[in-house]
């Protein structure tokens, strides 16, 4: 179906394309693409690929990852997907994170992140080393946002829903890189959304313009000397691009823009993207700051006996082991028990009172009773050889059988194996090896312990 466009957006783009306007109209009769990308948290994109025979080539700008063709398969009704081994993703949303290029041990903000699929690149970058502070200033899409954190396995992580100014005056001089992935007048998707079209119009682009500025403002005190940041939109619209940085170098003229890109849909395999790296024009001072720490061990002074004790206990079931528990947290941070929250954290946070937290860091569970309950986010981001030394209740995700009670299991329904006892105690449950969350054994059955918001949905 040819798409309509607004006849002043038209005649924008003709401007800017033109000869090759009558191919980019073209391009948006044509389907639209489909992607995902691997989570290097959980496995590596070759890995994915033999489990997932359907993925076709890689995508060209990020080797994590792959087209696939939406109208024959569906990755979503997979147990796989909720065990985060993938995130689904439009191709060209996967460019702004890779010019970021991201190491282990930085400190990143997403500043306007949710749902977090580039949040989620960004955690596999870091490797769970550094920290990454990711925000989206509404509250229902931060929410939204700190789900998909939890199920993508990312520990070294601070979730807020603030605005850019509140955020700066906590965390001044602190990142080594920030993603700006700004709200836009969204040109770049209405092959993928034809609605959106209809509601184009100028003001729109001159409002979000605006809106951009103000939010690029905050940018630079929150960035550390030779720092980098990112700027990315989903439009095609000059004003929300190339305009806005210049002008953004103009009031700042300690940064510089590095390079810019444009994906057009009608010159590769994706929606409309734009995305451009702009450099502080000092030496980064310190490229490791953000991995030095006081604490030898993962510290727990600060815990209760009481506490310290529930914890060894449920470490026992589970690894039996009293102290394998601490064995699997990061060292570079501290355990704290928070209005019954028990979190680890990384030890480089800043005072973070007064402004609005989801969470603070990995979510370990609750303290609840005189009880340890482990969190959903505890089994999501347990590393590789955590999950392989658990006690575990496996499912075998090519039989068809164990594909079946895999997915009982992510509906909620309690588990029942023939001539299997369950003594008492917390098990992890997982998908050939990867981990899907927790249930408690109670004799021939165990009580499923999935969360009610994250269950499979038919």
């Amino acid at each position: 179906m040819q798409l309509k466009l607004p006849i002043q957006l038209a005649e924008k783009l003709k401007q800017q394309l033109g000869a090759e306007y009558p191919a980019f109209v073209e391009a948006f009769a044509q389907d639209k693409i489909a992607g995902l990308r691997a989570n290097r948290l959980k496995i590596s994109p070759e890995k994915l690929k033999t489990l997932l025979p359907y993925l076709q080539e890689a995508v060209e700008w990020c080797s994590d990852g792959f087209y696939y063709r939406d109208s024959e398969v569906r990755p979503a009704k997979h147990p796989y997907y909720y065990a985060g081994l993938y995130y689904i993703q439009e191709p060209s949303a996967m460019l702004p994170v890779q010019l970021l290029a991201a190491l282990p041990g930085q400190r990143v903000l997403d500043l306007c992140a949710a749902p977090g699929g580039k949040s989620v690149q960004i955690a596999a970058q870091l490797a769970n080393r550094g920290l990454l502070v990711t925000n989206d200033i509404h509250p229902q899409r931060a929410k939204a946002l700190l789900k998909n954190i939890e199920r993508y396995g990312v520990t070294h992580v601070v979730v807020t829903n603030e605005k850019p100014d509140r955020l700066a005056k906590v965390f001044a001089d602190y990142f080594d890189k920030i993603l700006v992935d700004a709200p836009c007048s969204g040109e770049g998707m209405f092959r993928k959304e034809p609605s959106m079209a209809n509601d184009w119009s100028q003001q729109e682009v001159d409002k979000y313009a605006t809106w951009q500025q103000e939010i690029l403002n905050y940018v630079p005190s929150m960035l550390r000397a030779g720092g980098e940041i990112v700027y990315s939109t989903c439009t095609f619209s000059s004003e929300e691009n190339e305009m806005q940085l210049n002008n953004f170098v103009e009031r700042h003229p300690q940064f510089a823009i590095m390079e810019m890109q444009r994906l057009w849909p009608h010159k590769v395999k994706g929606e409309g993207h734009f995305a451009a790296r702009i450099k502080g024009q000092h030496e980064l001072l310190d490229e490791t700051a953000s991995e030095k720490h006081p604490y030898p061990d993962c510290d727990i002074s600060g815990l209760s006996t009481s506490l310290r004790e529930a914890l060894q206990t449920f470490s026992k079931q589970v690894w039996r082991e009293q102290q394998a528990w601490l064995k699997w947290l990061p060292s570079n941070g501290v355990v704290v028990e928070r209005n019954g929250h028990v979190l680890w954290e990384h030890n480089s946070l800043p005072i973070l009172k007064g402004l609005k937290v989801l969470r603070s860091g990995w979510l370990l569970g609750a303290w609840e009773k005189g009880r340890f309950r482990p969190s959903q986010a505890y089994a999501m981001g347990l590393p590789r050889e955590a999950v392989a030394s658990a006690q575990c209740c496996n499912f075998a995700a090519e039989d068809e059988q164990g594909r079946y009670a895999a997915i009982r299991y992510l509906r909620g329904e309690t588990i029942q194996i023939e001539n299997h006892d369950w003594p008492s105690g917390w098990y992890l449950m997982t998908v050939d090896g990867f981990a899907l969350g927790w249930a408690k054994g109670a004799g021939h059955s165990l009580k499923n312990d999935y969360p009610p918001g994250w269950r499979w949905e038919d």
